[in-house]
């Protein structure tokens, strides 16, 4: 009787699963249909004219600034995760491991900076950069996601680096290596599942973001989620090229999300490599 039990339990769980799996990829291959699809048949049932496909949103999209603007949002994207990793990885082992009274204000400083809403920096941040000039430049828009990233880097390397036993880090003193070389050597590829999950969560937020690069940005360093609103226009909405847009915008994160997804696991389940 529990191996029958056992049996329809399993089989409600695989299709609970199947129906969760296509509520999540509908909207893809929904998106990847109308990326081939002519404007005049856009929002027509597949299945009544499966035949009329076209090549022209991707000669649209090749020919409209998107490309360059995917190319913007890869370098700014991918500096400010590298600058709030080195940054914010020792942060967080100072506060995981140090000794001081403060650490109680540093934790509630760090949450109330990643909780705050975007729009409390971004103006600020645009009235400065217009003063300074660093509107419309790759290093503004770097040193804005930082602002959203850091804190997260900071709390979660500080979450992960915790687990770290201490004898582990003075037994690497005692060796005679520095605070540096015991960091580096020995206290970062003990947590990497922690950390690479940090850097992965920190590249997609950078990568994702539209409010920032929507005020900070214009012509030159427009990033690809605000370039795809060029396909709108008061006349018309070329919902084509958009969900052909959407494809490709997600399509570089999808190795990162591959390479980092055993990190992420162990990390979700506090595992730390001994």
């Amino acid at each position: 009787m529990r191996r029958h039990d056992m049996s329809v339990k399993q089989i409600a769980g695989v299709i609970m699963m199947l129906v969760f799996l296509a509520f999540t990829f509908l909207p893809i291959i929904w998106a990847i249909i109308l990326s081939f699809r002519p404007k005049t048949h856009l929002f027509e049932p597949i299945w009544q004219s499966p035949a009329q496909l076209t090549w022209d949103n991707f000669d649209t999209l090749a020919r409209s600034d998107f490309p360059f603007a995917l190319f913007n949002s890869l370098v700014t994207a991918g500096t400010s995760t590298i600058l709030a990793m080195i940054i914010g990885v020792p942060a967080g082992f100072a506060l995981a491991k140090g000794r001081s009274h403060r650490k109680f204000i540093a934790s509630w400083a760090l949450l109330l900076l990643r909780m705050a809403p975007p729009v409390g920096f971004v103006i600020p941040l645009f009235l400065i950069y217009l003063n300074v000039g660093l509107l419309d430049t790759w290093a503004g828009l770097i040193a804005a996601y930082m602002v959203l990233t850091l804190p997260m880097v900071v709390w979660s390397s500080w979450t992960s680096l915790s687990q770290i036993p201490d004898e582990l880090i003075e037994a690497s003193l005692l060796d005679g290596a520095t605070l540096f070389q015991t960091l580096y050597k020995v206290v970062l590829p003990a947590a990497r599942p922690g950390i690479v999950a940090t850097a992965v969560l920190a590249f997609l937020i950078a990568w994702n973001d539209f409010f920032f690069a929507l005020i900070i940005t214009r012509g030159d360093t427009v990033t690809a989620p605000v370039a795809i609103m060029n396909f709108v226009s008061y006349a018309t909405v070329d919902w084509g090229s958009i969900a052909l847009a959407s494809i490709v915008l997600t399509l570089p994160t999808v190795p990162v999300i591959i390479f980092a997804n055993r990190y992420i696991v162990q990390s979700m389940g506090g595992a730390v490599k001994g």
